[in-house]
């Protein structure tokens, strides 16, 4: 019994798992009749830097457009929210990160399986760290293909979407 406790405690001692605390999770679209962006700030996950494992979901319904209009047809006609309520990042790093050698901001790669409107495509995406304090901001962006994600968009609004979608997520990762 007192091997099973010591095993335990060392495991959680050792840990280096941090979870999203505070996020900004952004989209913008850029076609040519009109711009779409949203916001949310919803985001959570969890990143363990011993294994190098990480996992993030946010809910299709928390992205904010400025009209609501939009919103409703993003929920409703392209991403259907009611089907598909959360969107997944899961992978790992491609290289060893050791949290204490960040010293200034530095930039590693992630790989996994990004999960959007049902569908799996395999991502790297390189992310920006920086440890301040006893938090570690992340930012990260990268484009997303409404294609990849069997994403359809009507022809009569063709102009007013783009193709592909520029994301931009920001946050900050702490012990709770």
């Amino acid at each position: 019994m007192m091997l099973f406790l010591f095993l335990f405690l060392s495991t959680i001692s050792f840990s280096q798992q941090l979870f999203v605390n505070e996020s900004n999770t952004s989209f913008f679209s850029s076609a040519p009749i009109e711009d779409i962006s949203a916001i949310s700030n919803e985001l959570g996950g969890v990143v363990d830097f011993t294994t190098g494992h990480f996992f993030f979901r946010i809910p299709i319904k928390s992205f904010s457009f400025p009209s609501s209009l939009m919103q409703n047809h993003f929920n409703e006609k392209y991403l259907e929210s009611e089907k598909y309520p959360i969107s997944t990042f899961k992978g790992q790093f491609i290289e060893k990160i050791d949290m204490s050698t960040i010293i200034d901001d530095i930039k590693i790669n992630t790989e996994g399986v990004l999960n959007i409107h049902g569908r799996d495509q395999n991502v790297i995406i390189e992310t920006l760290l920086l440890k301040k304090n006893e938090q570690i901001i992340f930012s990260s962006s990268f484009n997303v293909s409404l294609e990849d994600f069997n994403i359809k968009v009507p022809k009569i609004v063709r102009m007013n979407i783009a193709d592909t979608i520029l994301v931009n997520v920001e946050g900050s990762l702490t012990t709770k």
